[in-house]
């Protein structure tokens, strides 16, 4: 779907108004300087979140990272946590945290600085829960990523732009929730 057909369905009457409020707001939401994170912490998540759903670094369609830091220095919730893990905000600080002690000790970098067959095993050795670092002896990694995954996964499929790549068009919602009644038989 390309934007033009994707803007034309968005501003149809096949879209609710609150449907389309929604959707125009996500379209705004494109910060890049962050708010809650400090800004080694929101590259790092920047960078691994593009390596998550395989994002273009420079021609990024969704900006996960903004959306997330957006989210927490709002303090909202995404519906649902783990109890083992502390809050959104101070797991995903700890859990970045962990993420760069580990890529330290084993390539003596950053995360940025690493290949994508580096990341990806990085990133391998976290959601397994085999990550080095003081970090993970005391902060459940698998938990993290899960967290993390998650999180990015619904942020991206719920942007409008990322709907418009991959051709849905399920947000034009005005015609479907109309269902007839039904007349009982005698």
């Amino acid at each position: 779907m390309t934007a033009d057909t994707f803007s034309s369905i968005l501003n149809s009457d096949q879209v609710t108004a609150p449907t389309k409020k929604v959707l125009e707001q996500r379209l705004a939401e494109n910060e890049t300087v962050p708010v809650f994170f400090n800004q080694e912490e929101f590259d790092l998540l920047q960078s691994v979140c593009d390596c998550l759903l395989a994002q273009d670094t420079n021609n990024r369609l969704v900006n996960i990272a903004g959306i997330i830091d957006q989210r927490l220095n709002a303090k909202t919730g995404i519906g649902w946590r783990y109890n083992k893990l502390p809050a959104d905000g101070t797991a995903y600080q700890t859990g970045l945290k962990g993420i760069a002690e580990s890529v330290l000790l084993l390539h003596h970098k950053n995360f940025e600085a690493l290949s994508p067959e580096e990341k990806n095993n990085l990133l391998k050795t976290v959601q397994q829960g085999n990550a080095p670092g003081e970090t993970w002896k005391t902060f459940p990694a698998k938990l993290f990523f899960e967290l993390m995954l998650t999180e990015a996964t619904e942020q991206f499929y719920s942007y409008p732009k990322a709907q418009a790549e991959i051709n849905y068009n399920g947000f034009a919602d005005a015609k479907g929730w109309d269902v007839p009644q039904l007349k009982p038989e005698n």
